[in-house]
């Protein structure tokens, strides 16, 4: 009586009715060349040199392999399997991918394909001109009773060392084109391993591993179990049970012919039943050893198991990945069509007509567009999408650079080298003034220099404002007409003169704001203001050291009158002693007034001519070169498109060779992915396409402001959906952290930025001369004073209320002293 069918064999029969779709499917994917744009489900064989890879391919499809020692397979080869009724006759073709024109061979008997394998692969090589094709396939297609439905994929086994005749750069070669393989995400890993050999030293699982960490999509089979020797068949077992190296594919073992049976040329039947014997007869391996449990026989022994195994997985991976790769499709199909309508599509122009209105077209684009940029107005389809071509924003980097320099020279007015400093130049400015009189030329002297210290950093916000003009001028004629070098090489011309003449004719404007500030003068009330909360913090702290130095003997006693007197008097003397130290008529006095009045003045006039310089590069530049811009386009267009001039538009609209050849790419792009949905529409599989790895956001309720356009074409655009806004710091109940600031940086600046008051500073930064700080330490512990000034002194001494120089209600007289208040 005939054995019964293995439940393997029986699974992979009905598993041909949905796995033939399936697999057909991708199958004509990847003949439209898909695989060049996106990865394909597909199983890749690999291992070493000489594991058994083209055994176990032989033992699949029942064709015989090129066979040999060393470098056998020298590229790429697809065996394509396709399962036909009992009694149809055996068909096969090969060829090769990407196609060259030729058509494919038609193959008579299974034993032409190991030739034809052969001189393909040899065409391939000759035509890269070396020994081995990394670009290129071998596709052998196969149609028999006898195949399953599947599709392997033959890579080279893995160089260590370069033979006589081969050449070093074949090892990176080789591994290179293994690793491409086993990055792809959709690549399902066959790993060859002999069994005779320590699966712990098996280079491909350790490459495996790298790229498949969890081995998820790695699965092993074991050869030549006859080779393994007697007494180490039970590590083998660990390992086939996958108790060892495991896998969440696991393994699975079959015997191929071995070099014996090859030379006798035996049939891929005879090698089936002797496999069958041998795994059914073996002393361990048997069935009646028992060591492989009879339920697991079926899929763990056996090419039929591996067969049903690889078809199955196969099947699975197809299907679970068919809603992304049409997800892909439909993205990289507008992509293409968006990157052949950008390169030009079949609009070009080819008579002087078309080019006359094509050259208004541009430069009417060109000249609305740089207007539109240079204002902040980012409607446009193209603005929106293109950072880089917002001119208002790239301006406003640079004008914010221009801040930070000039803030970062202010002096430290508190420290006391500076005051002395500035009492040495008092001295040295003395003249006939009466006592108690200042001369005021120590003002205007230190105000006049440091000004002049500002003039490299208005130059070089010039030169940058400039030069980002005309990169932004550069990148949008490029985006508007990418086909045409000529044309944008001669407009990029006409526009950076007029920018150069532009930026030298802002300068003498610039020139004259700083003869302007060489002049110290205001009439801004805020400078009072800013002198009066100086003087008021100089009186907070010499309160607060007047009351900290009250001493014990004075509050000391019953008599609650006396104490009150005792301290009163010592706090009228002490305050006294201060007032006339830095108000009378004295050097000291003299100083400490001049430094608040330049503290002051230095605030007002930095603003200023941070100001005044924005303002004349927006106006006497922007403004004057849009202008000129836009009367110089538009002259050039009209002398170029006059009929004498024919020649000159013929030029100006030759097309870029390389632009040609990407337009051409992005049309076969579009070519290919319209026939791959195609193909899967008529496949009849209902697939919904879905994002791989997507997170579902609710969509925003309304598009952000300056995101609005009214453009026709964006109509068909693709709109980058904006990220959802993030809470702020005040939102989530937070004190709102500052940007970086440029000199104050590290971990000992975190703690000073966290202390910048959240309500009472118009910016939330630590650069300029004065902020509000806030300690928590207690509800009025706030002070004004340079971030700078505060940074010196550290976190320890950073609050003056903390420290005793300035009143609050944690250290004020009602409160240490109740009897005295």
């Amino acid at each position: 009586m005939a054995d019964p069918p293995s439940p393997s064999k029986m699974n992979t029969d009905t598993l041909s009715d949905a796995a033939r779709p399936l697999i057909d499917l991708i199958d004509t994917l990847r003949s439209h060349g898909v695989q060049q744009d996106l990865p394909l489900p597909q199983i890749a064989v690999m291992g070493d040199q000489s594991a058994g890879k083209s055994s176990v391919l032989e033992a699949i499809s029942g064709v015989p392999f090129p066979r040999g020692t060393g470098l056998v397979t020298r590229c790429a080869t697809q065996l394509i399997m396709s399962r036909a009724p009992p009694g149809a006759a055996w068909t096969a073709s090969a060829c090769v991918e990407p196609n060259d024109g030729a058509a494919p061979i038609k193959l008579e008997k299974a034993e032409d394909v190991a030739d034809v394998i052969e001189k393909l692969t040899a065409k391939l090589c000759e035509r890269e001109g070396g020994a081995f094709s990394t670009t290129a396939a071998v596709v052998i297609k196969l149609r028999s009773p006898d195949v399953p439905d599947l599709t392997l994929l033959d890579l080279p086994g893995i160089v260590r060392t370069a033979v006589a005749g081969q050449s070093q750069s074949v090892i990176g070669d080789v591994n290179s084109l293994i690793e491409t393989y086993l990055k792809q995400e959709r690549t399902v890993v066959l790993a060859v391993i002999p069994a005779n050999q320590d699966v712990a030293t098996i280079d491909i699982l350790q490459k495996a591993k790298g790229a498949d960490p969890e081995g998820a999509r790695t699965i092993a089979v074991l050869t030549k179990p006859d080779l393994i020797d007697q007494g180490a068949e039970k590590e083998v077992l660990e390992t086939l049970l996958n108790k060892r190296a495991p896998l969440k594919l696991g393994y699975a073992m079959v015997r191929c012919r071995n070099q014996r049976e090859n030379e006798a040329q035996i049939s891929m039947t005879t090698a089936r039943e002797r496999e069958k014997a041998f795994f059914d007869a073996h002393a361990f391996w048997g069935s009646d050893a028992l060591h492989v449990p009879r339920e697991q026989r079926y899929t763990l022994l056996g090419v039929d198991a591996l067969t049903g195994r690889l078809s199955s997985l196969l099947v699975t991976r197809i299907r679970k990945a068919l809603p992304a790769i049409k997800y892909e499709l439909q993205n990289q199909k507008k992509e293409a069509e968006q990157e052949y309508k950008r390169l030009g599509g079949d609009n070009a122009p080819d008579d002087p007509i078309k080019m006359r209105a094509a050259l208004v077209d541009v430069v009417t684009r060109y000249a609305a567009l740089m207007r539109q940029s240079a204002r902040g107005n980012y409607g446009h389809t193209l603005l929106a999408q293109n950072p880089n071509l917002r001119l208002f924003g790239r301006h406003q980097v640079v004008f914010k650079d221009l801040k930070d320099s000039v803030g970062d020279t202010q002096p430290a007015f508190d420290d006391e080298r500076f005051t002395k400093h500035l009492a040495r130049e008092m001295h040295a400015f003395r003249g006939r003034e009466l006592p108690g009189f200042t001369n005021s030329q120590v003002f205007y002297g230190f105000m006049v220099k440091n000004i002049e210290e500002w003039r490299p950093f208005v130059e070089d916000c010039r030169a940058q404002y400039v030069a980002t003009t005309i990169r932004v001028s550069d990148e949008l004629l490029e985006a508007l007409a990418p086909t045409y070098p000529s044309l944008v090489s001669e407009i990029r011309q006409l526009v950076t003169t007029i920018l150069e003449e532009a930026g030298d004719r802002v300068q003498r404007k610039l020139d004259d704001v700083f003869a302007k500030e060489s002049d110290p003068y205001t009439t801004n009330e805020s400078m009072l203001e800013l002198v009066n909360q100086i003087r008021m913090k100089n009186f907070d702290i010499a309160l607060r050291s007047v009351l900290d130095s009250v001493p014990p003997s004075a509050l000391v006693g019953d008599n609650e009158e006396k104490k009150s007197a005792a301290a009163a008097a010592h706090v009228k003397r002490k305050l006294g002693q201060w007032y006339m130290a830095t108000h009378g008529v004295n050097t000291a006095s003299k100083v400490e007034d001049m430094c608040t009045l330049l503290e002051a003045y230095w605030d007002v006039a930095t603003k200023r001519l941070v100001d005044n310089v924005c303002m004349t590069l927006e106006h006497d530049f922007a403004n004057f070169s849009l202008k000129k811009l836009e009367e110089s386009c538009f002259l050039f267009a009209a002398d170029a498109g006059v009929p004498e001039k024919t020649d000159l538009l013929e030029r100006l609209f030759l097309q870029d060779p390389r632009v040609v050849q990407q337009r051409k790419a992005a049309l076969e792009k579009k070519g290919r992915m319209e026939a791959a949905l195609d193909a899967l529409g008529e496949s009849g599989l209902r697939v919904v396409a879905e994002r791989a790895n997507s997170v579902k956001v609710e969509a925003p309720k309304a598009l952000a402001a300056g995101f609005v356009t009214s453009d026709r074409e964006a109509s068909n655009a693709t709109l980058t959906t904006l990220p959802p806004r993030r809470a702020s710091s005040v939102e989530r109940g937070a004190p709102p952290p500052p940007p970086a600031a440029r000199a104050l940086d590290g971990d000992a600046a975190r703690w000073l930025r966290g202390m910048l008051h959240p309500t009472k500073n118009a910016v939330l930064d630590l650069r300029g001369s004065y902020r509000v700080f806030k300690c928590f330490r207690g509800p009025d512990h706030e002070w004004v004073e340079a971030p700078r000034t505060v940074f010196a002194r550290g976190v320890s001494q950073a609050c003056p209320c903390c420290r005793g120089l300035q009143v609050s209600v944690t250290n004020c007289v009602a409160t240490r002293a109740p009897g005295v208040a």
